[in-house]
């Protein structure tokens, strides 16, 4: 399919077009790599967090509020 797309874009546009479209995605990937780099970033930062909630002591307050 990539290799039609290629071919149908090769074939039928004008070249401003075809640099525009290339320009676009060419920016469209930065952007793309960006966005994963934050992603993989606030992943790590969960992880570390759900680690440390689990290291955490658990601590029971029982002061019979209920009764009386």
């Amino acid at each position: 399919m990539k290799g039609f797309k290629g071919w149908l874009c090769r074939r039928f546009l004008p070249d401003w077009a075809r640099e525009s479209l290339v320009e676009e995605n060419k920016r469209l990937q930065g952007q793309l790599a960006e966005a994963r780099a934050e992603i993989a970033k606030l992943n790590a930062y969960l992880d570390g967090l759900e680690a440390g909630l689990r290291s955490q002591r658990r601590i029971v307050i029982n002061n019979n509020a209920g009764e009386g």
